[in-house]
């Protein structure tokens, strides 16, 4: 109940599947060309809600904001509270769910 959501497909050049968790601030993307599987964390939930309720805003001006703004995760205590990404998985089987939703 309180995990991932899966937002409704939509067509998008860049995206393959996008789950989002709110109540944790957490996202994970699937990239077509590649495969590669993203998880960002510390997202603005505004932003999360945002996606999920307006289905015509587009996943790739979406996705570029997170790109832009997420950093990758060290041990340093500095990093709290910032908005991060990492490298989960690789899928090329676009009907299967990344490896965090399977459990």
């Amino acid at each position: 109940m309180f995990g991932y959501t899966i937002v409704k497909p939509r067509f998008s050049d860049c995206l393959e599947f996008v789950a989002v968790n709110v109540l944790q601030g957490k996202v994970i993307v699937r990239f077509k060309k590649s495969g590669d599987e993203y998880q960002y964390k510390n997202v603005s939930r505004r932003r999360l809600l945002s996606l999920l309720c307006d289905d015509n805003k587009s996943l790739g001006f979406w996705i570029q904001y997170l790109r832009k703004n997420a950093i990758s995760p060290s041990n340093s205590k500095a990093l709290r509270g910032k908005m991060t990404y990492e490298r989960v998985g690789c899928t090329w089987n676009s009907k299967e769910l990344p490896q965090l939703l399977q459990a």
